[in-house]
C-alpha cells in the first residue's frame, strides 16, 4: 500500500510539474531553467499535491503520504542551487602546518617510519614545490627522496615548478626517475 501511495504521490508530483512547464505563463524550456527555478516549482507541485490530494485520502494512508511527502521535501532542499557550485582550489599546507610535518618527520629515527609520517600527510594535504624539496632534503638516501615525490607529488598544486624538484636531485639517474614520476601523472 506504501508503494502505491509513493507511487500516486510521485505521478501526480511529475503530472503537475509536467503541467506546469507545458502553462502557457512560462514558455521557457525545461533545459533553460535554473536549478532554483527547478526545485522552486517542485516545491510549489508538492505543495499542491499536499493540499488538494493527500486531505482526501484515509487517515492511515495521509499519514504514511505525509513522511514520504516530507521526506520530498528534505531531499530537494538537499540539493544545492547553482550557487552553492563552487570550485576551490586546493590549497598547500600552511607554513605553521607544514613545520609541524618536517618536525614529526625529523623525529623518527627510520627512513620507513619517516615515509609513513610523509604518506599518510599526503592523503590529506596539499603541498606546493618548495614543500616537496623541504621534503626531499630531510631524506638521507636518494630512495628515501624518490619515495617522497611518488607520494606528495599527486597533491602538488604548483606543477608547473616541477623542474625544481628535478634540480633538488644530484644524481643524474635520480633526475630522470623524478622526471618519469612527473611524466606518470596527469597535467592540471
Amino acid at each position: 500500500m506504501k508503494k502505491i501511495v509513493f507511487l500516486l504521490v510521485l505521478v501526480i508530483s511529475f503530472s503537475a510539474l509536467a503541467q506546469e512547464f507545458r502553462s502557457p505563463r512560462d514558455k521557457r524550456n525545461i533545459n533553460d531553467l535554473t536549478i532554483y527555478e527547478i526545485k522552486r516549482k517542485i516545491a510549489l507541485n508538492l505543495e499542491t499535491l499536499e493540499r488538494e490530494y493527500l486531505t482526501k485520502l484515509s487517515y492511515r494512508d495521509y499519514i504514511r503520504s505525509k513522511d514520504i511527502l516530507i521526506e520530498s521535501y528534505n531531499l530537494l532542499m538537499a540539493i544545492p542551487d547553482e550557487d552553492d557550485y563552487q570550485y576551490n582550489e586546493p590549497v598547500s599546507m600552511s607554513d605553521q602546518e607544514f613545520s609541524a610535518l618536517v618536525s614529526s618527520v625529523k623525529n623518527e629515527s627510520f627512513e620507513s617510519d619517516m615515509l609513513s609520517i610523509v604518506q599518510i600527510s599526503a592523503k590529506y594535504n596539499f603541498f606546493t614545490v618548495n614543500q616537496v624539496i623541504r621534503l626531499i632534503d630531510l631524506f638521507p638516501f636518494s630512495s628515501g627522496k624518490l619515495e617522497v615525490v611518488k607520494m606528495v607529488y599527486p597533491n602538488v598544486i604548483d606543477r608547473y615548478n616541477s623542474h625544481q624538484i628535478v634540480n633538488a636531485f644530484t644524481y643524474s639517474a635520480d633526475k630522470e626517475k623524478v622526471r618519469q614520476i612527473i611524466a606518470s601523472f596527469p597535467e592540471r
